[in-house]
């Protein structure tokens, strides 16, 4: 048990370390007023769920309090790259969705991104990161849909 703790420690350190590396790459290719967090919110949209969702939901999936979530959107909205309709207090009413704005600002951050993140990974078989893509994402989905979450 001590390896798998050992390899387990890494892993989730390796983790946190690319997040943050990542994050601060991108960070550079970003809009000037679009955020890492606003960026987020356009990937859940055009990766994990094309439909539209509740505030609450898009909080859930975050783990954020549900009034940061819904500043965000906001700002988003502001700029047309998400809409918020009805745009009513209850946040489990509210429903948010991408727009063609948004979709096309998250395309041109990822085509700028492209590039930095391909040189990364060129010198890593594809095979190994589609298994290290399967692993995370099943942990992933493991720790979403623990009792406790």
């Amino acid at each position: 048990m001590e390896d798998l703790q050992e390899t387990l420690l890494g892993l989730f350190t390796e983790v946190a370390v690319l997040e943050h590396l990542v994050a601060s790459r991108e960070a550079r290719f970003a809009e000037d007023d679009l955020t890492m967090g606003d960026f987020g919110v356009l990937n859940y949209f055009m990766v994990n769920h094309p439909d539209p969702d509740g505030i609450a939901g898009i909080a859930w999936c975050f783990q954020e309090e549900e009034a940061y979530t819904r500043a965000k959107i906001e700002g988003l909205a502001s700029r047309d790259l998400v809409t918020l309709s009805p745009d009513v207090a209850d946040n489990s009413v509210a429903m948010v969705e991408i727009t063609d704005i948004g979709r096309e600002a998250h395309s041109q951050i990822v085509a700028r991104v492209a590039p930095d993140m391909m040189m990364a990974v060129a010198e890593i078989p594809r095979e190994d990161l589609e298994i290290t893509f399967k692993t995370l994402r099943n942990i992933r989905l493991t720790l979403d849909n623990l009792p406790d979450r």
